[in-house]
């Protein structure tokens, strides 16, 4: 039984090796202020190309939101708590998903557009990031959902007040 054990170990150790992931998660998003309207569902999947996320939002204004990974996976204090973007390559703000994580902050996907509706969606591959494992990873991490757009100044993108947080936890391979 060891050794079936250590063989199915090593199995998956080398699959990771070559790309093979099918991890999966969830961040459920809520707004940070108790009378939100804001709510919404961003899933996660380990891809060969990188992070797959997919985020569904309703209840927000109308308009561009800056729409970021954040260091922790707290949302208390209005989603301060999160601290800030994601940024374990110590890169420049910019749009990740575009430049890659040598360039900019592994958690800057840019904005979330938002319909008259107030409903958003998101779905984008983020290179060289995973849910768990490796240098950049973002299990237990937060997404923030900001009142404004994200202009991509520096060092942050002046997008405002964290409208919106969510914890990114795994759901299963």
């Amino acid at each position: 039984m060891l050794i079936k054990q250590v063989g199915i170990g090593m199995l998956s150790i080398a699959l990771m090796a070559i790309g093979v992931q099918a991890e999966t998660g969830v961040a459920t998003i809520k707004g940070t202020d108790m009378n939100s309207l804001l709510k919404g569902t961003v899933t996660l999947m380990d891809t060969s190309a990188g992070l797959k996320v997919a985020a569904h939002l309703t209840g927000l204004p109308p308009g561009q939101h800056g729409f970021h990974i954040h260091e922790f996976g707290s949302c208390e204090d209005m989603g301060k708590a999160a601290g800030g973007h994601y940024n374990p390559e110590n890169a420049m703000h910019g749009m990740v998903v575009k430049d890659g994580i040598m360039k900019a902050h592994a958690g800057d996907l840019g904005n979330i557009p938002a319909g008259t509706d107030g409903t958003a969606t998101l779905e984008a591959v983020i290179p060289d990031v995973t849910l768990s494992g490796g240098k950049a990873s973002v299990a237990g991490r937060a997404f923030i959902v900001h009142e404004k757009v994200d202009d991509f100044s520096q060092p942050v993108g002046n997008a405002g007040s964290r409208i919106g947080c969510g914890t990114i936890v795994i759901t299963g391979k």
